[in-house]
């Protein structure tokens, strides 16, 4: 019988284009504003990030990101998304 192996799949969602951080979004809406495609709607209070409604039609093309004053924001490109194989041997000593 041949040895089988197991291996885990590591990976960013690419259907989150971007995430923002709520410690430094001030909730300007300059990134809605800034967005081509009307990925986002503001959000809900006022203050906070605005609310990514279309993921899919994010061109990341990064003109949010660079409208951002604060650096509130980043953009997962999916060619940027890793997938690592890694064995069930690796895990079990650690990762080496």
């Amino acid at each position: 019988m041949a040895e089988t192996k197991n291996f885990e799949i590591r990976q960013t969602p690419a259907s989150v284009p971007l995430t923002f951080d709520s410690q430094k979004c001030i909730g300007c809406n300059r990134c809605l504003e800034a967005c081509q495609m009307d990925l986002m709607i503001p959000g809900e209070e006022k203050g906070t990030h605005p609310l990514v409604v279309y993921p899919d039609e994010c061109w990341y093309c990064g003109c949010c990101v660079m409208e951002c004053p604060t650096d509130a924001i980043k953009l997962h490109h999916p060619l940027m998304n890793q997938t690592r194989w890694v064995t069930k041997e690796s895990l079990l000593n650690g990762g080496k």
